[in-house]
């Protein structure tokens, strides 16, 4: 204790206390989810599981709208990222390079991020391309993200020009210097903006919700919304004495952890990528 200051003890102390604050309720919603009701109902801020019962984990598994929840966000996840990788990486290649007018492109990228077309039209435009009750809906409208724009945009920049000048002299054509050489050795950022970008899309629900009718189109987040909409009336107009061990609040706190477990197995293996991505990309403004 005697190679530390007080400051760095209080300091440690403050974050690991801070720390507890922000990880609590994400511990207390696994709890909620494998407690029977008896025990919520006594103590609903639970410090351990006096009782374990995963008839909550049931409910969800047995419900076949789940899977097809899945299949819809998989497929929005998939196409998604892959149209949004391509715009993003073609775009800040693109705009890194001094071409004439570049300035006022960054311009009219920059001011999207402020004003929108609005609801109205964005619905008739995708009334008009006959995207309505598609994937497509759910894909096209989000091309691309302005801040995962300049941050790709930002690394290009620092990526030597004699690079780029080398492979011009050996015969490369554009698409040959982005793909050979500057994607290579963007491995670190790709993988940082395709998380963001795989976030987003996992957790998309406001397009599905505007433009998708058929149920088994419909992304997992406005399933599971559905879901516990109809398992809170179902468990609530049966008798007491037929109720199941399961209880809205049980099936609520499993389904937000159904939801958001693919993307936590996922993220540690991009941590690294991640972390050395938002530095790289920081480099040069």
């Amino acid at each position: 204790m005697k190679k530390f200051s007080s400051f760095q003890i209080f300091a440690a102390s403050f974050m690991i206390l801070w720390g507890i604050i922000i990880l609590y309720p994400f511990y207390n919603a696994v709890l909620t989810s494998i407690v029977p009701m008896s025990v919520y109902v006594r103590s609903p801020f639970l410090l351990y599981p006096p009782e374990l019962d995963f008839s909550s984990y049931e409910f969800i598994f047995q419900w076949r709208g789940l899977f097809s929840g899945f299949k819809s966000t998989v497929i929005v996840v998939i196409l998604g990222v892959a149209y949004n990788l391509f715009l993003t990486v073609t775009m800040s290649y693109v705009l890194s390079k001094p071409i004439p007018g570049r300035r006022i492109v960054n311009l009219f990228v920059i001011f999207t991020m402020f004003f929108q077309g609005g609801l109205i039209p964005g619905y008739l435009l995708i009334k008009n391309l006959h995207l309505i009750d598609s994937y497509g809906a759910m894909i096209l409208p989000a091309g691309i993200a302005v801040m995962n724009l300049m941050i790709m945009r930002s690394y290009f920049q620092t990526i030597p020009i004699d690079l780029d000048e080398a492979a011009r002299l050996d015969g490369a054509g554009e698409m040959q210097i982005l793909m050979k050489i500057y994607l290579p050795l963007s491995v670190p950022m790709l993988a940082t903006i395709g998380l963001y970008y795989g976030v987003d899309r996992w957790n998309e629900w406001y397009n599905g919700m505007l433009f998708i009718r058929s149920i088994d189109k419909l992304p997992l987040q406005l399933m599971i919304r559905n879901m516990l909409q109809s398992a809170s009336s179902v468990i609530n107009e049966l008798p007491e004495d037929l109720r199941p061990n399961t209880f809205p609040q049980g099936i609520q706190m499993a389904g937000i952890i159904v939801t958001i477990l693919p993307i936590s197995i996922v993220y540690p293996f991009l941590q690294k990528y991640f972390v050395k991505g938002l530095t790289l990309g920081g480099v040069k403004a």
